[in-house]
């Protein structure tokens, strides 16, 4: 793709991700287009969503467990799932020109399809809990090739206070790690040659991040929410392999933009 095929990135931009394996794109969206997003966010995860199932929102552990009653509702939940197939503003979202442009720049392609969505709340005053270093496509691994690109909107302030991602640049290229083969590199982290960035963000900006960019963030010991929501994409030319029954049991995958392909997802 030659800089005038880039409909919303530049070619340093481009080359910027496939580089570090993440990218930071500020104020993509509106304060009106945040505050809509907020909104249908925690009537969702309110549970006054009639159409989003049950099983589509996650309470923190302490809440699951029993360990702390549920008195509200909105900061007990740790994440909502698989919603946008379901919610109307939820999909406006996921095909978004201002972000759909971003992602057709990264993929190289039109031809977009949705693998899944994850809305995080991170609660305030330890409740959101930490999430360790991973890989998405450790869990998606029946999904081929492993060269999704998830993005990560803030709603809220994302700071490093209250659980920002955490990226180590580069990792992307290292294959698919996970169990005693990540174990391994873990201590090594925050050093030369695998600098630990914090990627805080105001709401409206997104980050960009490769399926096999290693990625975490810390609990939120703030008195800030921090809600994020990330959604997958992948090409539509991308095969699922039938043959792994260990990877996420994922509803049927939508249509972005362009076009869909025989025998592929």
């Amino acid at each position: 793709m030659d800089n005038l095929a880039f409909r919303r990135l530049t070619k340093q931009q481009v080359r910027q991700f496939k580089l570090n394996g993440f990218l930071v794109v500020s104020d993509v969206l509106s304060t009106d287009e945040i505050k809509v997003l907020a909104a249908q966010t925690d009537l969702i995860a309110a549970g006054n969503a009639e159409h989003i199932p049950e099983t589509s929102i996650q309470l923190e552990r302490i809440f699951r467990d029993g360990e702390q009653t549920v008195t509200n509702q909105v900061l007990s939940v740790r994440k909502l799932f698989n919603i946008a197939i379901y919610d109307d503003v939820m999909w406006g979202h996921v095909t978004n020109p201002k972000i759909v442009d971003i992602i057709a720049d990264l993929l190289g392609t039109d031809d977009i399809k949705m693998y899944g969505d994850q809305l995080f709340m991170k609660a305030p005053g330890g409740v959101g809990t930490a999430q360790g270093w991973h890989q998405d496509s450790a869990s998606w691994r029946d999904i081929f090739p492993m060269d999704l690109v998830s993005a990560w909107t803030a709603i809220d302030h994302a700071t490093e206070e209250n659980g920002c991602l955490n990226f180590i640049p580069g990792t992307h290229r290292w294959g698919m790690m996970r169990g005693e083969r990540l174990k391994r590199f873990i201590g090594d982290f925050g050093d030369d040659p695998w600098p630990i960035l914090p990627v805080p963000l105001r709401p409206g900006s997104i980050s960009f991040h490769h399926s096999l960019t290693l990625h975490m963030s810390h609990a939120n010991y703030s008195k800030l929410q921090r809600r994020g929501y990330a959604v997958h994409y992948m090409r539509a030319t991308s095969w699922r392999d039938e043959s792994v029954t260990d990877a996420p049991k994922m509803p049927p995958f939508k249509q972005v933009r362009g076009r869909s392909f025989a025998g592929r997802v």
